[in-house]
């Protein structure tokens, strides 16, 4: 009896999570709708002849890749590092030409705030990030310095 009951049990989960699970379109949805309260967008395209997803979140973009299991977010731009309270002010992301073309804003929170590292960027890959300067585009490094 006892080995018909754990028989039924495993069948019963077994079903849940076929009738339950998410698929990878079902996992961006639900992510779309989590971030978009908070300023946040999800943004498809193709680059490279490859499709490419977004998270542009806080003034941070993540490259996503969404699976079955989970969605894998990887950094791959932000404003840079600001020693105190900051707050992203401004933020999108767009197609433009052979480029995603994103503009960051953020300003510190205090007496003196102003835009910290913002601007706007561009990437041919979603890897490599180009910054737009008062010399035209350079790479991040580059235009750091």
């Amino acid at each position: 009896m006892m080995a018909g009951l754990g028989v039924c049990v495993f069948a019963g989960l077994w079903i849940y999570e076929l009738l339950t699970k998410q698929t990878p379109d079902d996992r961006l949805v639900a992510l779309e709708k989590e971030v978009k309260p908070k300023g946040g967008s999800i943004f498809k395209t193709t680059l490279l002849g490859k499709p490419a997803i977004f998270l542009l979140l806080d003034c941070t973009v993540y490259l996503l890749q969404p699976t079955a299991e989970k969605i894998e977010r990887k950094e791959v731009l932000s404003t840079g590092f600001y020693f105190g309270l900051t707050v992203c002010t401004n933020q999108s992301i767009s197609k433009e030409g052979e480029f995603v073309k994103v503009y960051l804003s953020n300003q510190a929170i205090g007496a003196g705030g102003g835009n910290i590292t913002g601007g706007y960027f561009r990437s041919k890959d979603g890897l490599i990030w180009e910054k737009m300067s008062g010399e035209g585009w350079k790479s991040l490094d580059a235009a750091r310095q």
